[in-house]
């Protein structure tokens, strides 16, 4: 956290970066580090690839979002991405940018390689806001409320409202301070998790449609077309949540949700239990995130997409030795 905290009080700069297809956590944190830097009498800016969602919209300071850096190049806050290229087409678009700053990697991927010149990656974190949280203090920017819900945001979204393994005893301190602070829990869980229109309920439904299984039901898995996204007027982001539901399945030890964004690319999201790795079956296609969550993106149909993801599934699940299979 040092050096973290060494190079944003030296700068006169701060653009912070979202990763592509933002979620609560890597917007979240973006937006509270510029404010914060505002708060020290710092420019700052926030900057996304790729628009907000809309049930995001709640969290202060959306609307400023940018599409790429506009300020002069000082210090760049990489948030909640395992590694660069995970903030999308702003890294190659504004390569001459990137190359003339300061790269802050702030994260709590475990795939993470730890680029940049100041690291802080926390794996333990059970998300980017909770290490942001830890880090406002020692920059001497008290938390109040605004600050509070855009942490309290992330850690949500990351934890499923603390039902995940991932929601340690430091992340339930770090929550009580926010929550503390004035951020608005159940707000925030209705907003992210419950308040849904009925054309993602229809999407949902035309999705859970076509599950199927694998192993004896150690795996699930479901798909997402841009068909059924046409039929529902939805977007992609819809499907956020749908991944959660489906590994309520019981017997799953994997539950993989694979998303068509077009006919040469499709986009898998996995959950897994004790007893597969998500990370070891993500990064076969180059992907990465957590153990028990992950992703990656396939230069493939999502029917060949499918057949490679499950088969990579299969053969970790295969692997485990007995005494973990009967866990």
């Amino acid at each position: 956290m040092r050096e973290v905290v060494e190079a944003l009080r030296s700068a006169n700069r701060i653009s912070t970066f979202c990763h592509e297809n933002p979620d609560a956590d890597t917007l979240g944190a973006a937006l509270a580090i510029a404010l914060a830097g505002r708060r020290l009498g710092k420019l700052t800016e926030v900057v996304s690839s790729d628009p907000t969602p809309p049930f995001l919209a709640f969290m202060p300071g959306v609307e400023e979002v940018r599409r790429a850096p506009q300020l002069e190049p000082d210090v760049a806050v990489i948030l909640d991405a395992g590694e660069m290229s995970r903030i999308g087409a702003v890294a190659t678009d504004e390569a001459a940018w990137f190359a003339r700053a300061r790269i802050v990697n702030i994260d709590h991927h475990v795939s993470n390689p730890g680029f940049g010149a100041a690291i802080w990656v926390d794996p333990q974190a059970a998300a980017t806001c909770e290490l942001v949280a830890l880090l406002l203090p020692e920059l001497g920017v008290p938390i109040d409320d605004t600050l509070a819900t855009l942490l309290m945001a992330g850690i949500v979204q990351d934890t499923h409202t603390f039902a995940h393994p991932n929601a340690t005893p430091r992340t339930l301190r770090v929550s009580a301070d926010l929550l503390e602070a004035g951020a608005p829990l159940s707000t925030i869980n209705r907003a992210i998790y419950a308040d849904k229109p009925f054309s993602t309920l229809a999407l949902w439904g035309m999705i859970l449609a076509g599950i199927g299984e694998r192993l004896d039901g150690r795996i699930v898995h479901a798909s997402m077309t841009t068909a059924m996204l046409a039929a529902t007027g939805e977007r992609q982001t819809a499907s956020e949540g749908f991944v959660d539901l489906l590994a309520s399945t019981r017997s799953a030890d994997v539950t993989i949700l694979l998303k068509e964004i077009d006919p040469t690319e499709t986009r898998a999201s996995v959950r897994t239990t004790e007893r597969a790795d998500a990370v070891a079956i993500t990064s076969a296609f180059g992907g990465g995130g957590h153990v028990r969550a992950a992703g990656c993106t396939l230069r493939a149909s999502i029917d060949a997409a499918r057949v490679l993801v499950l088969a990579e599934a299969e053969r970790q699940l295969l692997r485990q030795p007995d005494d973990a299979r009967s866990r």
